[in-house]
């Protein structure tokens, strides 16, 4: 079964990340790209260089008028909700690019809509797809580090993603996401997935009367209680350091295939065993374990597929999905304005005052 699949917005995501993997998947007959929705024609055009049976649309009503089995959602987040939707409503499955939506109000939509429309609502959080995390899991679930005590968590560097939208700088209330909506969903499910639901202790961020640049979190979770931190502009360790009490395991986010685990005085790096089936057959005849953001999202396209053919579950349900925008929400319950002591008083004082929590 070859499914009908509509890309809607073709931009930064589309052309970098998903371009590569669908072209693959196009060779091996699992898909054909039918349609190209943007509003801007160069972005289509651009796309469709490598994708030329597909259709280029304006609009995702113009391409939904045609047989559509998957939409492949990667516009800005604030468009997500309603072109889930629109694509439920005419009887497809949909992948949608994190964040899932920009409140908990839209999710429960959108979860509604796939239910009555019993369509598949995948959420595209690449990182499942990462060898060394789902190993990490395992790790965790095994009881090799014993019972767990805490775990840190550190995401930063200078932002440089080629973006072809300033969709995501616009302050919050014009469906900006910053570095809390932008890096905020993948780390939320993947430590929800690690760790179990989260709860947000406390947060503080930098959005001054905008969107935040920083953020910095205290969270809880069955297991253990950890921290995070998150950065659009300040180089951070980039790992993942979960302690127990027998042992310690550290996660490079920033790689496929680093996990190293002390259980003595020396850490010792493991062995990446981890991997995804590569087909749609009812029993993969082929695996990968990915190396690069293209082939994890090539898996992840893959499982979609699977979950529509073979009913498997989606690595990442509506329901998951709209758990990590309900505590990216709590956050936001919670923010205070992240501490500068670098300032002198009079200069703290007017940053306290620019802190989209009094500004609003």
């Amino acid at each position: 079964m070859t499914l009908e699949t509509a890309i809607v917005g073709c931009g930064a995501v589309a052309q970098r990340l998903y371009r590569t993997p669908l072209q693959q998947l196009e060779k091996r007959g699992i898909l054909r790209v039918a349609s190209l929705v943007d509003p801007v024609p160069s972005h289509a055009a651009a796309l469709g260089a490598f994708f030329p049976g597909a259709k280029k649309h304006g609009s995702l009503t113009e391409a939904l008028a045609s047989k559509t089995d998957l939409t492949l959602v990667l516009s800005p987040a604030h468009l997500h909700a309603e072109q889930v939707l629109a694509a439920l409503a005419h009887g497809s499955h949909v992948l949608c690019e994190k964040p899932m939506a920009s409140t908990a109000a839209d999710c429960a939509r959108m979860n509604a809509a796939a239910a009555a429309a019993t369509r598949v609502l995948a959420i595209g959080m690449i990182r499942r797809f990462f060898p060394a995390f789902a190993q990490l899991k395992q790790i965790v679930d095994s009881g090799r580090l014993g019972q767990l005590t805490s775990f840190e968590y550190r995401e930063g560097h200078k932002f440089e993603w080629e973006v072809t939208t300033p969709a995501a700088f616009r302050p919050r209330h014009q469906g900006g996401t910053g570095v809390l909506f932008d890096i905020g969903p993948h780390v939320m499910d993947h430590l929800a997935w690690t760790f179990g639901d989260l709860h947000v202790a406390a947060y503080a961020d930098d959005a001054l009367a905008g969107i935040e640049s920083n953020s910095s979190f205290e969270v809880t979770s069955p297991s253990c209680r950890g921290s995070v931190h998150l950065s659009w502009d300040n180089p951070q360790s980039n790992e993942l350091r979960v302690i127990g009490s027998k042992g310690e395991a550290v996660l490079r986010i920033d790689r496929f295939d680093q996990l190293a685990i002390r259980s003595g005085s020396a850490y010792e790096p493991q062995t990446i065993t981890v991997a995804f089936p590569a087909d749609a057959e009812a029993t993969p005849k082929s695996t990968i374990s990915p190396r690069s953001y293209p082939q994890a999202v090539y898996c992840q396209i893959v499982q979609v597929v699977r979950a529509i053919t073979c009913n498997e579950p989606p690595a990442v349900d509506g329901v998951s999905g709209a758990r990590c925008i309900a505590v990216l929400e709590e956050a936001l319950s919670k923010a205070q304005p992240l501490e500068m002591p670098w300032l002198d008083s009079q200069e703290r004082d007017a940053l306290l005052r620019l802190h989209w929590t009094t500004a609003r």
